[in-house]
C-alpha cells in the first residue's frame, strides 16, 4: 500500500501546505504534501484546457461562422477603401563652390570627418533652408497655390473646413519629410489617391521651397546693394570704402545666382514619379487581422453559449 493512502503517515499533516517555489520547498512530509498539491494544480489546470478544446470544438461551426464573417467584413471594407499613393522626390542642399585657401581646407577637413562618420555641422544658411523646407508657411502656400483645400475635403458632409485646418490635415496625413543625415539627403512624400497628382505635388513642393529661398535670397541681396551705396557715400575712409565693395560684390554675386538657377537651395537628385503601387489599404493584412479577430470572437461566443446551455440544463434538472 502506498504511504499516501489511508492517512498512514501519521507524522504529515492533513492540512493545506502553504505555496512556496520548488528551490524553497521544505523536505520530509511537509515537501511530500506540496508535491501532491502541485500536481493536483497542474492536472486540474490540463483538464480545464482539455474542456475548453472540447468546447470549442464541439462548438466549432459557430468559431467557424464568426471567423467567415468578420473576414469577410474585412475584405469589403478594405476594397472599399480608398487606395493611397506615396510619391517621393529626394533632394540634396546646394553646396557653394569653395574659393580660397581656408575655404580648400575646410572642406578637406569636412572630407575627412565624413569618411570618420564624424560631423563638423552645417552653416546657418543651411539650417535655414532646413527649417524652410519643414516650415508651415511653405504648406500653406504649397495648400493655396494648389487649391488643396477643395480637393482635400470634396465629397464631405458638414460645415467647410478653414485653411489653417486644411494645413494641419495636409503636413499631418498627406505630408511627409525625412532626413537621412548620413547620405545628406531629404525625401519628400506625398500621398494621395491619384499617383499622378501625388507625384506632380511632390516635385512641386520642391521647387516651391526653391522659390521661396530665392525670392527671399534677391529681396535679402537687393536691400544689403543699396544700403552698401549709400553707406559709401557717406565716408572717405579708403578701407571701409574697399570693404564695402567687397561685400557689393559678394551680394551681387547672389542676385546672379538667384536669377540664374532655378533650383538655388535644393537639387532634385531623383525627382518623383507616378508610382504604381499604393501604401494602403493593406487588403491581405486586413483580412488576415478580420479572421483572426473573427476567431477569437468565435471562441468567447462559444464558450458563452455553453456555459448558458449548461445553466439551463441545471435549472430543469432542478425544476
Amino acid at each position: 500500500m502506498s504511504p499516501l493512502q489511508g492517512g498512514s503517515v501519521p507524522a504529515c499533516r492533513r492540512g493545506s501546505a502553504p505555496p512556496v517555489s520548488r528551490s524553497e520547498r521544505p523536505t520530509g512530509c511537509d515537501g511530500v504534501m506540496a508535491n501532491v498539491l502541485d500536481s493536483g494544480n497542474d492536472e486540474r489546470r490540463e483538464l480545464d484546457m482539455r474542456m475548453v478544446w472540447r468546447t470549442l470544438w464541439r462548438h466549432k461551426a459557430i468559431v467557424a461562422v464568426s471567423a467567415v464573417v468578420l473576414a469577410v467584413v474585412a475584405a469589403v471594407l478594405a476594397l472599399r477603401a480608398t487606395p493611397i499613393f506615396r510619391a517621393q522626390a529626394t533632394v540634396t542642399e546646394v553646396r557653394e563652390n569653395a574659393i580660397g585657401g581656408a575655404s580648400s581646407l575646410a572642406n578637406q577637413l569636412g572630407g575627412l570627418a565624413s569618411l570618420a562618420g564624424v560631423s563638423l555641422g552645417v552653416s546657418g544658411q543651411d539650417r535655414e533652408h532646413e527649417a524652410i523646407l519643414v516650415s508651415q508657411h511653405l504648406a500653406e502656400e504649397f495648400v493655396k497655390r494648389n487649391n488643396v483645400t477643395s480637393l482635400m475635403y470634396a465629397g464631405r458632409d458638414g460645415p467647410p473646413r478653414s485653411e489653417w485646418r486644411a494645413v494641419q490635415d495636409f503636413r499631418k496625413n498627406m505630408l511627409t519629410i525625412t532626413e537621412d543625415k548620413l547620405k545628406g539627403t531629404t525625401t519628400i512624400a506625398i500621398d494621395w489617391p491619384d499617383p499622378v497628382v501625388a507625384a506632380r505635388w511632390a516635385n512641386g513642393y520642391v521647387a516651391l521651397a526653391n522659390e521661396l529661398i530665392r525670392s527671399r535670397a534677391l529681396e535679402d541681396a537687393g536691400r544689403n546693394i543699396d544700403f552698401l551705396n549709400k553707406q559709401i557715400v557717406k565716408t572717405n575712409v579708403v578701407e571701409v570704402q574697399r570693404v564695402m565693395y567687397n561685400l557689393i560684390e559678394q551680394e551681387t554675386k547672389t542676385l546672379m545666382l538667384a536669377n540664374a538657377r532655378a533650383e538655388y537651395a535644393f537639387t532634385v537628385v531623383d525627382p518623383a514619379v507616378p508610382p504604381e503601387q499604393r501604401i494602403s489599404p493593406k487588403r491581405t493584412l486586413m483580412v488576415l487581422t478580420g479572421g483572426v479577430l473573427g476567431v477569437l470572437c468565435g471562441a468567447l461566443l462559444a464558450l458563452a453559449y455553453d456555459k448558458w446551455r449548461a445553466s439551463r440544463v441545471g435549472v430543469r434538472q432542478l425544476a
